[in-house]
């Protein structure tokens, strides 16, 4: 007999799996790898992982593709989700442009080409409100610190792609 919390286990489990795999691949060495980390392990590795990455889509992954741009740009697995909210002016500007840069300088995918651009507009619309917002100020409008399901879900697909097709 399964115990009642197996359905809320699975998805815990499976990112557990993930997170391992991924730290597992990486050149680092880390257990548990952070940001910079993570960004050097692509780095390092993007020409083998691009050659060998299974494509999200009909298009095969090149070297030289969007995957590649996106790490040049310093992309990682964090890159598309949601950018912490409630930070000071000068944290939330870095934040928002760590996820907006790699974006601004790769060329999207045609299978996330639309989820590309809602993200890509939300981060500059975002980042906008963050420079606007007065010194040691954070923005305050709920819209861009809670965007709505239609930027979590394109974040979710751009977070989804990334691992199905660059990591």
């Amino acid at each position: 007999m399964r115990p009642p919390s197996s359905p809320v286990l699975r998805p815990l489990l499976a990112t557990t799996a993930g997170v391992l795999l991924l730290a597992g691949c990486g050149s680092s060495g880390a257990d548990m790898p952070s940001a910079e980390s993570t960004a050097a392990s692509s780095a390092g590795s993007s020409a083998g992982s691009s050659a060998g990455a299974s494509p999200a889509g009909d298009e095969p992954v090149l070297e030289g593709d969007t995957c590649a741009q996106l790490r040049e740009a310093g992309a990682t697995g964090a890159s598309f989700g949601p950018v912490q909210a409630a930070l000071p002016k000068q944290d939330l500007v870095a934040a928002i442009e760590e996820k907006l840069t790699p974006l601004q300088q790769s060329d999207p995918a045609a299978d996330v080409a639309a989820e590309w651009s809602t993200a890509q507009a939300y981060l500059e619309q975002y980042l906008a409100a963050a420079q606007a917002a007065p010194d040691g100020g954070t923005v305050t409008d709920a819209t861009l610190f809670n965007p709505g399901q239609e930027v979590s879900d394109a974040q979710d697909a751009l977070t989804d792609w990334w691992f199905a097709t660059c990591a």
